[in-house]
């Protein structure tokens, strides 16, 4: 009997369990109709949305004119545009801290070998002839000027690189060959200049049919000049200093670029690693959802097999207890034993 309870109460929970799942399936099933609905109402709704929209007229009060014209001009109109006080403070510390030591490797090279005729530029000269004054600076547009004004290692990787250029032996040898040099070259340029002559094929005056024909016109004619100039490869020292000036801003450049590239391409690679994290996790999620959906058909199908596993014994009990419980039949009695 003990046994047959326990086995009742066990199908008690089994059925209690196929409930639940009945309901959490309907409730599913019907929150899923009423987001469908929701969602395909929303849609409808859109489809009356209309894109068509009106441009207001533009129109402009007197009022807003009048109260325009009291207002002062911009700096720009004024005429008094100003450079901002911190670029002139920043330019101000690179010339004194910076540009100073560079300005130094150029005095000494052109002291050195520099011609009698020749003259040493200023640190402002030389600073505006490589494009480091304070008004090139403040523009922007040259970004190694911006770099040798703000950045630390740009400074120093200019200064040492541009100082043992010009202590190298070749440029020590260019140098030399500058200071004895002599002009016995000529240095020719082909420029243009207006100049009226005499053209017979010419018809823009009013008698040019007369003897002689033609008339006087003014053309650009090409004029050659030559100077004297010193035989080539021959560099003045402030040549050579602006070289390696610019020498070190094209390499820094390149290099700048090739490490700008390597690190993007290494970026993009990184973030394209990183892209599949949700296409993989969303794949490992479907994984596990296939699993748990295979697992409850699994559990509905086991359940099923065990209740009726568990209803072929509750019935024979059954049976054997009615049998066992119903009266037996008497048993016929004989006459003779009677006698």
């Amino acid at each position: 009997m003990k046994k047959l309870k326990n086995r009742l109460s066990i199908d008690r929970i089994e059925s209690v369990y196929l409930a639940i799942l009945r309901i959490a399936v309907l409730t599913v099933a019907t929150i899923s109709l009423i987001a469908a609905a929701g969602f395909a109402l929303d849609g409808l709704w859109r489809f009356a949305v209309v894109t068509d929209v009106k441009q207001e007229p533009t129109a402009v009060a007197p009022a807003e004119v009048i109260a325009a014209m009291k207002m002062p001009p911009p700096a720009a109109e004024r005429g008094d545009a100003q450079i901002p006080a911190h670029v002139r403070a920043a330019h101000a510390e690179f010339s004194s801290k910076v540009f100073s030591v560079y300005y130094s490797v150029y005095r000494k090279a052109s002291e050195a070998y520099k011609k009698s005729e020749d003259t040493t530029l200023t640190q402002a000269e030389l600073m505006s002839a490589l494009g480091y004054d304070l008004e090139t600076y403040a523009s922007g547009e040259v970004p190694a000027t911006k770099l040798f004004v703000e950045n630390t290692a740009y400074q120093q990787q200019a200064q040492t690189a541009v100082a043992a250029a010009m202590a190298d032996a070749t440029a020590l040898g260019q140098l030399q060959e500058y200071k004895a040099a002599q002009k016995t070259a000529q240095s020719c340029t082909t420029e243009y200049e207006r100049r009226t002559m005499w053209d017979s094929n010419s018809t823009a005056c009013s008698d040019w049919f007369y003897q002689p024909y033609g008339c006087n016109v003014t053309r650009s004619v090409p004029v050659q000049r030559c100077v004297a100039a010193y035989p080539e490869g021959i560099v003045s020292p402030t040549v050579a200093f602006g070289r390696a000036d610019d020498a070190f801003r094209v390499i820094w450049a390149q290099r700048a670029e090739a490490n700008a590239q390597a690190a993007a391409d290494k970026r993009y690679a990184r973030e394209e690693t990183r892209s599949k994290i949700g296409p993989r996790l969303m794949l490992a999620l479907q994984i596990i959802g296939g699993f748990l959906v295979v697992m409850f058909f699994f559990l509905l199908i086991a359940v099923e097999r065990h209740l009726r596993r568990v209803a072929e014994p509750t019935k024979d009990a059954l049976v054997d207890t009615d049998e066992s419980v119903a009266p037996k039949p008497a048993e016929p009695t004989d006459p003779a034993s009677d006698v």
